[in-house]
């Protein structure tokens, strides 16, 4: 039941006022709800007559009503009453009598209009057959966010959905998205149960048809899902899909942008892979179709498709053939691998196609080894040429190894690992170490020294006691880490390089004989005379084993001085580091990850990974160190290498023992042997210990190291991680210097810092198709200080909120070249189908969320000119 007075007070107001020209007032109204019975219907009568307005019942007689106000009486005001809905206009003989009048509701209708403020009656009908959505402020509070005054019945539906789904938008992607997200089955989709409950099935559905071009007699959630994948796949590829053609949809491009959306969303991608990995197992002839058609197309041909890991999968497949019989198109092979490393799955195979770069840059590296000349180099060249090019074997076996473990998928990479144990100990390392052994046994007589090349034990004399004696302010940390050797060091310079402001010289000295910790260590310390006493290294009559003993080796020659280890350096707070370390100007601090790890049988397969650990540590070191403000310059050195081989080792590749007096031994390994025996035996090389050490019996002592990688024949273990031998692994010592610099400091050497720039090279900025292309430019080469640059390429819309027209596709600058040809990058993007004919902007957004300013460069503008704005 209505309130009369509230009523009448309503439709008074309609008569208060007449518009230009009107000479009187009709209001109609169409009461369908009933909501005014006889009772109140006479009480607004009578108050009508007293202001001299007639009320009139419709009662369906239609043509009277039109007689009576167009010709019986023309200059009376009238409300118009009906119970009923109002007509449809072509059965409706008053319809051109309500264009020139008022209306009056007094219905839900009424309320829902003046909730939105909307004027006039054009959504009536379609409001009227959706006001069961409107009963609850829960749902009518998230549309009134969204609502815009020109919305019409498609907008209206876009809110409805938006709000069921739980989107803030009205646009269909996220939309679609979110219900898809729900489930793809409609009846565990409580999503899809309100679009059902609230009759919105058949609009939905129209929806889809009309933005993604979706055509299916029977649809449903889950068909939808596989028609933007097979979407995807027609339009990334060549491949063959006749049996699947009725799910490509048409307006691919508003389909691209969607997937890609959703694979991109680092909150519901997890969804859309868990729903590919259903599929295709619900699906199992799609995904033996695609399986059996991939593999007759070249990689290129298929190289940009990303919605499904098969794809992926087969690349990996084409890479480990490849591999596996001898091709060598390593160039291409790289780039299909960096060209992965923005697509959707490679996370997920992350560590297979790092594992196979390295696999590539091995074999590549190893193609140009091959055709190296190494019997015109002595013995020096042959060092220099290991610390510049001939490491590279070493670091990529290793890193190659660290990805595969990682990996759990590695067995589909047998054949590769088989080839590579196979090259790096075949090729490599024997052509190395053969050529390597040659030059000691002839330029060596019986003396460990390679000409020109710093030595170890002289290592306090060189590095650190001109920077102590200069004056009494300067300082200087050492970092000794166990093991490290020179490759692992290498790469410790590059992240040094990229995440610290520091400047970083990576030098090399060649390391004592035998190549062990305890000669290593002691040779790094400052002394007059090393000698060997029970086993033991004794510096100037002092034993180098052991912190405490270290710390008075160093005190003795440099007061101000402190010894101390990695862990109980890392416990310290930046307050009690700074009271701790007050006048201190020398440190020595030990690590020990490789050796700790690679010297036990139980771990020696995991070395590959304490070198990862041992980068990471290292670094944390110099960042505390400086951070703290405790000082700036420090050196990283080790005490030996080492030489790791993944196979276990055939008895061939081992030198008996037998020929050696056991009582004479003074300490051994399976690559060294050192005693007071002076003998002669075949694949091993003698040097006389009395270059750096002497014996506490003032014998002489040999070192007696087996050639290339040889083993001695001993019980234990069959070691794949040795060291103590005279390979290039073993006793090529890197010495890193590092120098701490603020940003200003770099700024007046001239050290350009920071990331890669980029720029817009397209000659035209005019944007006549879809797709279009996006020329870019590193302007930089990658350096030690200038560093690689991830960012995202896409099209904004700037009028009033900004928004992408266009899907976003990830770059990643990288390039080393100094040619700018080969610092080129193409970007394909896609339109979206709402896009008209204007000026838009092409931006370029930095992905690290640290970076303040995010846009690399200033928004650059392109005009739109599409001769037919659709979706091509």
């Amino acid at each position: 039941m209505l309130n009369p007075e509230k009523t009448t007070q309503s439709i008074l107001k309609k008569f208060d006022t007449l518009d230009e020209f009107e000479k009187r007032k009709i209001v109609f109204w169409y009461d369908k709800d009933g909501t005014a019975d006889e009772e109140g219907l006479a009480q607004i009568g009578e108050a009508l007559v007293e202001r001299g307005i007639k009320l009139h019942v419709l009662n369906n007689n239609f043509f009277a009503t039109k007689k009576m106000l167009e010709k019986d009486d023309t200059e009376s005001s009238y409300l118009i009453y009906s119970n009923e809905g109002e007509r449809e206009p072509e059965l409706n003989w008053l319809v051109d009598v309500q264009l020139y009048s008022s209306r009056f509701e007094n219905s839900r209708i009424s309320d829902i209009k003046s909730e939105f403020e909307i004027v006039g009656y054009d959504l009536d009908r379609f409001l009227e057959k959706h006001q069961q959505f409107f009963a609850s402020k829960k749902r009518v509070v998230p549309l009134k966010r969204m609502y815009q005054p020109d919305w019409k019945d498609e907008e209206f539906l876009l809110g409805f959905l938006g709000v069921l789904s739980g989107s803030t938008t009205t646009d269909l992607k996220e939309i679609i998205r979110k219900i898809l997200i729900n489930s793809l089955k409609e009846t565990s989709n409580t999503v899809w149960e309100d679009v059902v409950r609230f009759e919105l099935v058949k609009e939905f559905w129209d929806l889809v048809t009309r933005y993604f071009g979706y055509q299916s007699e029977e649809p449903t959630l889950n068909k939808l899902f596989l028609s933007f994948l097979i979407t995807h796949i027609s339009r990334n590829t060549d491949i063959n899909l006749k049996k699947y053609k009725d799910y490509s949809n048409s307006l691919s491009n508003e389909c691209e942008i969607f997937i890609k959306g959703w694979m991109d969303n680092s909150k519901d991608s997890a969804v859309f892979d868990k729903y590919y990995e259903q599929l295709l197992e619900d699906n199992s002839k799609l995904k033996k179709y695609l399986n059996t058609e991939i593999p007759k197309y070249d990689v290129t041909e298929y190289l940009e498709a990303e919605s499904l890991d098969i794809f992926d999968k087969s690349i990996i497949r084409k890479l480990v053939d490849e591999l596996g019989n001898d091709k060598e198109d390593f160039d291409n092979y790289l780039d299909w691998i960096a060209n992965r490393k923005t697509k959707h799955w490679y996370p997920k195979f992350e560590n297979l196609y790092s594992a196979l770069e390295y696999a590539v840059k091995l074999h590549q590296f190893a193609k140009e080894f091959g055709e190296e000349n190494l019997s015109d180099q002595n013995l020096n060249r042959f060092f220099r040429n290991y610390t510049e090019r001939y490491y590279l074997m070493d670091h990529y076996y290793r890193k190659f190894y660290y990805h595969y473990d990682k990996d759990k998928q590695k067995e589909s990479l047998k054949t590769t690992r088989e080839g590579i144990e196979k090259l790096y100990n075949n090729r490599l390392l024997d052509k190395l170490l053969t050529r390597w052994s040659e030059l000691i046994s002839k330029e060596m007589d019986s003396r460990w020294n390679i000409e020109l090349i710093d030595r170890q034990d002289e290592f306090y004399k060189l590095y650190i006691k001109n920077i102590i004696s200069r004056n009494d302010k300067d300082k200087i940390a050492v970092i000794i880490s166990d093991a490290m050797r020179y490759e692992v060091a290498a790469e410790l310079q590059e992240v040094l390089n990229k995440d610290t402001r520091g400047t970083v010289e990576l030098k090399y000295m060649t390391g004592s004989i035998p190549s062990y910790t305890k000669l290593g260590m002691a040779s790094l310390l400052p002394h007059q005379k090393l000698e060997y006493r029970n086993q033991s290294v004794f510096a100037d009559g002092i034993s180098t084993e052991g912190i405490a003993n270290r710390g008075k080796i160093l005190e003795k020659m440099t007061p101000d001085s402190i010894v101390i280890n990695y862990e109980d350096l890392m416990d310290i707070k930046r307050d009690e580091a700074r009271e701790k370390f007050k006048g201190i100007r020398l440190f020595y601090i030990y690590h020990d990850k490789i050796d700790a790890r690679g010297d036990h049988s139980a771990s020696e397969h995991d070395v590959f990974d304490a070198a990862e650990d041992t980068i990471s540590d290292v670094k944390n070191i110099i960042e505390k160190l400086t951070n703290f403000r405790i000082l700036d310059n420090l050196i990283v050195t080790a005490d030996h290498g080492f030489i790791y081989q993944r196979d276990e080792l055939e008895s061939v590749d081992k030198v008996e023992t037998n020929g050696f007096d056991k009582d004479k031994i003074i300490a051994s390994s399976k690559r060294f042997i050192l005693s007071e025996e002076n003998i002669d035996l075949i694949n091993v090389h003698k040097f006389n210990m009395n270059y750096v050490v002497n014996s506490e019996t003032e014998n002489e002592m040999f070192a007696y190291v087996p050639q290339a990688d040889l083993r001695f024949t001993m019980q234990g273990p069959n070691k794949n991680f040795v060291h103590g031998g005279a390979a290039p692994q073993e006793i090529v010592i890197p010495l890193i210097k590092y120098k701490y610099n603020q940003t200003a400091d770099l700024d007046r050497k001239g050290i350009k810092h920071g990331k890669v720039g980029a720029i817009i090279t397209n000659p035209n900025r005019k944007i006549t198709s879809s797709p279009f292309s996006i020329n870019i430019l590193q302007t930089d080469k990658v350096t030690e200080k200038l560093l690689p640059r991830r960012f995202k390429v896409a099209l904004w819309d700037r009028d009033g909120d900004e928004f992408k027209v266009s899907d976003e596709k990830l770059v990643i600058a990288e390039d080393t070249s100094d040619e700018a040809s080969d610092r080129q990058h193409k970007v394909t993007l896609t339109l979206t189908g709402d896009i008209e004919n204007k000026i838009y902007y092409v931006r370029l957004i930095d992905e690290d969320p640290t970076e303040i300013n995010k846009d690399i460069i200033d928004p650059m503008p392109f005009e739109v000119d599409l001769l037919i704005v659709d979706d091509f």
